[in-house]
């Protein structure tokens, strides 16, 4: 079993990528490789990229698991797997958590979570009705409706490119 990691440095966003199935027997050195090379590199978000075959019930336990520990750090999270039944799968278990098809898809939603707890939301439209005070007020509170009822659809724009400096790699 190898788990392929990689470090995009300029925006510090870890990309795990799992291409061969595991067992339960195996969930446990996984769980632990992945703690390990988030200790190691303290990513600003972490993206799980998921094979075709890869999406086993060990894996999504793994996810859902970092998922949980991550989340009391701050830390975004999302995944990317083709299978609709892996996504359907995380998504049950843990709605919160962005899930996608493609891997560029999930390092936006982490790129805008970044952003988003960094304070960088991007620009607004100004109109004569959102100017003033008060009206910034009202922008955060329809701001917060918006997210509380489409968590992860406000979360999923734009495409990014996926350039690795530094490449970590752990074989078992």
């Amino acid at each position: 079993m190898r788990l392929c990691s990689r470090l995009q440095t300029e925006d510090n966003l870890l990309l795990i990528t799992l291409n061969e199935p595991i067992g339960t027997e195996q969930r446990a050195a996984l769980a632990q490789a992945v703690d390990q090379l988030v200790g190691e590199h303290r990513p600003a978000g972490l993206v799980f990229t998921l094979g075709p075959v890869a999406g086993t019930a060990a894996v999504v336990s793994v996810i859902l698991r970092t998922y949980r520990h991550r989340a009391k750090t701050g830390l975004p999270m999302a995944v990317a797997t083709p299978p609709a039944a892996v996504r359907y799968l995380i998504r049950a278990n843990q709605p919160a958590l962005p899930v996608h098809t493609d891997t560029d898809d999930a390092l936006s939603a982490v790129r805008a979570l970044v952003r988003r707890q960094a304070g960088v939301d991007g620009p607004r439209a100004v109109t004569p009705e959102t100017t003033g005070t008060a009206v910034t007020e009202h922008r955060a509170a329809g701001q917060r409706a918006q997210e509380a009822a489409f968590p992860a659809a406000s979360l999923a724009f734009g495409t990014g490119a996926c350039h690795a400096r530094r490449t970590s790699s752990l074989v078992w």
